[in-house]
């Protein structure tokens, strides 16, 4: 049997999971007026229907003090327990388990203004959000945690197997826990025991809800990744406790803390960041723990989990962004057919990085995530085209495999000598290496399996045969950087970031990367000619370095570009009165010359649309659709998605 261990099953309290794969608690920001809709149904039930042994559903708020966004699930509404009771009984006619999160977010709030007051157990700012809580009264305390017995009873009614309480990421439970934001000297802080008698309260009130045959569980930060946190000895302890004092049934450990912006990087960490983080410190943790251990935090390959689990590392793992992008992970796994797995590539942009923005989840790598609903699956036209697909970059690939599952015959011309387009030059980079790694072994293997003819080095022209023998053509020509009108003085080369990142070693130093502040190519242009040893400094004209990468990502490149010594200019944009380079102040537009001494001027100042095909098309009336950055430069996301729905209207099948 493959995977023999992930997909065994596993006893959890009172009840049976049918494998050890995890859809752990994860924002899904398909939730409206506190109560999930029925994208939010149709989401869950598409990981229950491929297979998933476990699925925790969100963080589900105890309290009204306790909300963490707009879109939190009210679990103090009385309308839930009929909202999520026909998930229940969709999760269990699949054969998996289901529970809910309890949260209280305390002082941590990510809310649009007007937002309620904060509260936490002592009146300490929070760093990353900038909130400023009061102190809960005592009353106000005994409220709360009464409310987890409420809604945990709630929850069971509507059919769900169990609660966990979220003890993790420095939310409510995690400050009681901590000395640094528990200064009381009352029953409910002081010394380790007294800072303990919230979690221990609550978890008692969600065992008196929960009833004799319902599974309580915790999630918590093994390793909190501050000076002053939490470390794995510590949790480790705390675990065997709880676990002592019956009031535990399983335990969910991950990494970070919200509060801090590098903590919270760990949350949801991005490459180079190691893979199975929680392999070594899920292992101290595992062999002194009598109830089953879950872990999480960047294990995307089933053959990964199964390890971990057969090592003895964890009895479960969670595999959110697997599963996000291939919610049938589990069935191809245990049918032989991981090979035909959408593979997660860890770039955070669709679900994190929605989430952060108020967005339904959604996958670079899938577009039907999010969209379960109303996307409909792949169908095969019997009577689909011809389909010629122009650019092998992300739109295009993504259109050529759309249009061969529907059923046509699919030539995807690339001019150059390899797939990806910006995508496989990012790859260069030290940030980027793994995930274009994974895109493209992914999209290599399912063109392949799709039957995508792929023509490399190939470049079409306006009066190319293959034009006139496709009944449909899609272009993703992609784009090209975009280069202001410079006269540079002499002895200053000027090149483009994009070259700097595939070979950085051909770059003389000292070198100035002149970045927009729009994205991966500044920042990685610096890293890269850093790394090779070339002398760099990043100006950066923006308000905020890399200020469209997503956070976690920035947070890290900020990291790795202060541990090679870059200095970076802030808010210096790149300007050429009478065509000499200069940089100038953002604020007061003031003109101040080039550093001394820079041989290299990089730019990274965005990028145009690569259209002249298409504009040649268009003079000879050959019919075309154009998508992705050949349209208008934006990210993968967009290109993939726009590809994908190109390539299904090619083939003549539905787009939904």
């Amino acid at each position: 049997m493959p995977f023999a261990h992930l997909l065994a099953p596993l006893r959890i309290g009172a009840v049976e999971i049918p494998n050890r794969v995890v859809s752990t608690a994860h924002q899904t920001t398909l939730v409206h007026d506190g109560l999930p809709t029925e994208d939010f149904r149709a989401y869950h039930r598409a990981r229950a229907e491929g297979g998933v042994g476990l699925i925790c559903l969100e963080a589900t708020a105890v309290h009204p003090s306790g909300l963490l966004t707009g879109h939190t699930i009210a679990g103090y509404d009385p309308r839930l327990r009929s909202a999520l009771a026909p998930l229940a009984a969709d999760v269990h006619r699949c054969g998996g388990r289901i529970v809910a999160q309890l949260f209280h977010g305390g002082r941590e709030q990510i809310d649009s203004p007007p937002r309620a007051p904060a509260v936490a157990p002592s009146p300490v700012p929070s760093q990353r959000f900038k909130t400023e809580p009061r102190a809960l009264r005592a009353d106000e305390i005994e409220e709360v945690v009464e409310h987890h017995a409420l809604v945990a009873g709630a929850l069971r009614e509507a059919g769900l197997d169990g609660v966990e309480l979220c003890a993790s990421h420095g939310y409510l439970p995690t400050q009681f826990l901590s000395e640094r934001t528990n200064r009381r000297d009352d029953g409910w802080g002081g010394d380790a025991e007294r800072r303990l008698r919230y979690v221990r309260e609550t978890l008692r009130a969600m065992r008196r809800g929960a009833g004799a045959d319902g599974i309580v569980g915790i999630r918590i930060s093994a390793d909190e990744t501050l000076p002053e946190g939490r470390t794995v000895e510590s949790t480790g302890a705390l675990l065997r406790q709880l676990v002592a004092e019956g009031l535990i049934d399983y335990a969910s450990v991950v990494v970070g803390d919200s509060s801090t912006s590098l903590g919270s990087a760990y949350i949801v960490p991005p490459p180079p960041i190691e893979r199975s983080l929680m392999g070594s410190p899920a292992a101290a943790l595992c062999a002194g723990l009598a109830a089953p251990l879950i872990i999480s935090t960047r294990v995307h390959e089933p053959a990964e989990a199964d390890a971990l689990i057969a090592a003895g590392s964890a009895d479960a793992v969670g595999m959110n962004r697997a599963l996000i992008a291939d919610p049938d992970l589990v069935r191809k796994a245990a049918e032989g057919r991981d090979d035909e797995r959408i593979a997660c590539i860890g770039c955070n942009q669709g679900c994190i990085g929605h989430y952060h923005l108020g967005l339904p989840i959604a996958c670079l790598q899938n577009p039907r995530t999010g969209r379960e609903r109303t996307y409909p699956s792949a169908v095969r036209n019997a009577g689909a085209p011809r389909v010629l697909v122009v650019g092998g970059g992300p739109a295009g690939m993504a259109a050529a495999l759309a249009a061969a599952e529907g059923g046509s015959a699919v030539t995807l011309a690339e001019a150059s000598a390899r797939l990806g387009g910006q995508l496989a030059l990012a790859g260069s980079a030290p940030a980027h290496a793994e995930i274009v790694a994974r895109f493209r072994a992914d999209w290599h293997r399912r063109l392949q399996a799709a039957g995508v003819d792929v023509a490399l080095e190939y470049r079409v022209e306006d009066d190319d045969p293959l034009l006139a023998a496709s009944g449909r053509v899609i272009l993703a020509t992609g784009a090209l950087p975009h280069r202001p009108a410079l006269e540079p003085a002499e002895g200053l080369a000027i090149v483009d970031g994009w070259d700097a990142i595939a070979r950085p070693a051909a770059v003389a130093g000292p070198a100035l990367v002149a970045d927009w502040g729009g994205g991966w190519t500044g920042l990685d242009a610096a890293e890269s000619l850093a790394t090779a040893g070339v002398q760099v400094t990043l100006a950066v004209g923006a308000p905020l370095v890399g200020e469209t990468v997503h956070q976690y990502q920035r947070v890290f490149y900020l990291a790795r570009l202060e541990e090679l010594g870059v200095p970076i200019l802030h808010y210096r944009s790149l300007s050429a009165p009478g065509g000499t380079p200069h940089l100038r102040s953002l604020w007061t537009h003031r003109d101040e010359p080039l550093p001394a001494g820079l041989r290299s001027l990089v730019l990274a100042q965005g990028r145009e649309p690569r259209d002249e095909l298409g504009l040649l098309l268009r003079e000879r009336g050959v019919p075309f659709e154009a998508v992705g950055d050949c349209v208008g430069p934006r990210s993968a996301e967009e290109a993939i998605l726009e590809g994908t729905l190109a390539g299904r209207r090619a083939a003549g099948v539905p787009v939904g």
